[in-house]
């Protein structure tokens, strides 16, 4: 039901199904833990003595308490149903992110740095697991954006133009380019813009896009950490935050700042600059933030020993995302 593949209908199904299993095998623990009750040990055909497959004989297979085999899909199956408890803001919607703008290639040939299918540390294969948790599609954009590329759209994301340090022939973004990114906000698209610090990002070309909804990556580099001291980028969230509501010390490493005109409100700031905005136009909206940030390093919890709720705040970003996004 989450990906799309079977129809609201089995919503009851599955919450008769979750009952079930929460009836027969969970069960509470005189010190208040769970056990996983109703797996066997082990079973098979054939042998000496002789497997024979019948009810009889499964049913005189030793039962023993968490067994793995039947553990583990227990908690994959709790894991969904926790997804499905917070809601499902992303059913019918596809979150689409930019392979045009940013396209690093490597000597191999293979695209990398902030893509859906990339686990390393620069991939953004966890944010996307967020994004469908909440039952959202996964797209990638490989051309210049336009009304027709865009239109099955949601969201759309764009990640650290490309400079020619990085691409021989970057693709720029062009005047046509942002007007038709902003015609599709307009009608009720939400673009996400993340940038990166200045000399790690192209900056003019992405600033007429910027422009057309009131905000400027300014080309400065803001809190900046040394080695691995990571409490130099740290970045506190105050309470009644309107994206996050329960996320507090954030990691977020060299930043461009923003500067902001119009109906751009800001979300976040650092030192009194203002680092997260967020714009309403027409009937879409902009989140803009000068870092690349949710990509898996600082998300997937490999680093930092629990320093920071980043992972919490891509869960929160992406349930927002969404909440304001529209089906196509």
């Amino acid at each position: 039901m989450r990906q799309g593949v079977l129809p609201e209908k089995y919503l009851q199904t599955v919450n008769t199904g979750w009952a079930g299993i929460n009836k027969e095998f969970i069960k509470e623990t005189a010190d208040g833990n769970l056990d996983w009750h109703g797996t066997v040990s082990v079973s098979g055909l054939g042998g000496k003595p002789y497997r024979d497959g019948s009810f009889d004989y499964y049913m005189s297979e030793k039962i023993r308490i968490n067994d793995a085999k039947g553990l583990g899909p227990a908690v994959m199956a709790a894991v969904e149903m926790e997804s499905l408890a917070g809601g499902r803001p992303g059913a019918g919607k596809v979150v689409m992110l930019d392979d045009y703008f940013n396209h690093e290639v490597r000597k191999d040939g293979s695209v990398w740095h902030y893509k859906w299918e990339e686990k390393g540390h620069p991939g953004f294969y966890a944010l996307g697991e967020q994004f469908k948790s909440y039952g959202a599609q996964l797209a990638t954009l490989s051309a210049a954006p336009n009304a027709q590329n865009l239109k099955s759209a949601s969201v759309y994301i764009i990640v650290d133009p490309d400079t020619e340090k990085e691409t021989e022939k970057p693709n720029l973004i062009t005047e046509a380019d942002a007007g038709n990114i902003a015609e599709w906000v307009k009608s009720g698209g939400v673009l996400v813009m993340l940038g990166n610090d200045f000399g790690n990002a192209e900056f003019d070309n992405w600033n007429i896009l910027a422009g057309k909804f009131g905000l400027e990556f300014n080309k400065d580099s803001k809190n900046r950490v040394l080695n691995d001291q990571y409490e130099q980028g740290r970045v506190t969230v105050a309470e009644g935050n309107p994206i996050f509501k329960t996320a507090r010390d954030l990691y977020m490493k060299e930043i461009s700042t923003l500067k902001l005109t119009g109906k751009a409100q800001t979300i976040l700031t650092l030192n009194n600059e203002p680092i997260v905005a967020v714009v309403k136009h027409g009937k879409g909206t902009v989140f803009a933030l000068g870092d690349p940030w949710l990509y898996n390093e600082y998300v997937d919890g490999r680093k930092m020993n629990g320093l920071f709720q980043n992972h919490q705040a891509a869960r929160e970003l992406s349930a927002w995302l969404l909440t304001q996004s529209k089906k196509k």
